[in-house]
């Protein structure tokens, strides 16, 4: 395995760097190209300040100032000394661990057996393609930064050979998916997930019998999905979400109390299944763009619907007392 310098002492640590306006795309040179070959400690001396500072602003997201779709990527590029095109990329997002991926270039290039053991004793995994590596990493301390950039120099050095004959060079990529006024044309399921877990709500993401997302939750003792619709180019990305619940228990129910029900009900659909079931629905259409304001308050709408549809049944239907639950 490589041998890695580490920090002596308590890391230095740099002044924070100011939130750049999104989107942004800055980029410089770590280390210029150098006269003669540098060792290992001495390329290390001189950037890991440097990069240790930049990937804590690239993967420690603060606890506000984001926006769902908010994403950093930094990356690190140079030759090898056998030529190879080295390119270390660590991409993150709110709330989530870094994914830290190698790539070794011209495209199609396949590592020698000694450099695939060592990125393995190094926590990475061979990715979908060829001369690519992957390893997810979490970034949240000073600490853990300065110890991530000493693994990235030291994997240059070591595990690369790099000397510093070629020029050390940088890109740090503030993107943003919303629109000016944060507005949302398409939300995936994680999107999705972290919303409710950001407003208070329980939620885990699964899958239909025909494996497209859903996310399960509750409120107010009711549970209910998250299904998604009109799936953009992305197929990860949709247009619109489908708020499900299902109310089972109410033998006597029959259609005209459904109408009934249905003739009040302003903005959800009310019908029974092939097993007589009751379901509720409501659709979130996200077309030209909506607001998190608004799609919280469609949340607190959808908690009202279930609950307004519950006291309905009550007077409506001479049964047991139902309980909304979700068919799985």
């Amino acid at each position: 395995m490589a041998v890695m310098v580490a920090p002596k002492g308590e890391p230095r640590e740099l002044p924070p760097l100011e939130p750049a306006q999104r989107p942004s795309l800055i980029s410089g040179v770590l280390y210029e190209r150098q006269e003669t070959e540098r060792d290992a400690a001495g390329v290390i001396s001189a950037c890991l300040a440097t990069i240790t500072g930049h990937l804590r602003h690239t993967c420690d997201w603060p606890g506000a100032g984001w926006k769902i779709g908010d994403a950093n990527c930094y990356t690190v590029t140079t030759a090898a000394c056998d030529g190879l095109v080295i390119v270390m990329t660590f991409c993150t997002e709110p709330g989530e661990d870094a994914h830290w991926q190698i790539a070794a270039g011209p495209p199609g290039t396949v590592l020698d057996r000694t450099r695939r053991d060592q990125l393995t004793q190094f926590g990475f995994g061979a990715g979908r393609e060829s001369g690519r590596w992957d390893r997810d990493i979490r970034i949240t301390t000073h600490r853990e930064a300065a110890a991530a950039a000493t693994e990235l120099l030291a994997l240059l050095c070591d595990v690369f050979g790099y000397r510093g004959l070629t020029p050390l060079t940088f890109t740090l990529a503030q993107n943003e998916r919303a629109e000016a006024g944060a507005l949302y044309r398409t939300l995936s399921a994680e999107d999705v997930r972290k919303l409710l877990h950001g407003w208070g709500y329980r939620a885990e993401i699964g899958a239909t019998s025909s494996g497209n997302p859903v996310v399960r939750s509750g409120a107010s003792g009711f549970k209910f999905h998250i299904l998604f619709a009109w799936p953009s180019k992305d197929e990860h990305l949709f247009g619109c979400l489908n708020f499900v619940t299902v109310f089972v228990g109410r033998p006597n129910l029959t259609l005209s109390i459904v109408n009934e029900i249905s003739k009040t009900s302003r903005f959800s659909r009310l019908y029974l299944d092939e097993e007589n079931d009751l379901i509720l629905e409501r659709d979130v259409a996200l077309t030209g763009g909506v607001s998190l304001a608004y799609l919280q308050e469609c949340l607190l709408d959808w908690t009202f619907m279930m609950e307004s549809t519950t006291k309905k049944l009550d007077r409506l239907v001479i049964a047991p007392e139902v309980v909304p639950i979700l068919v799985h």
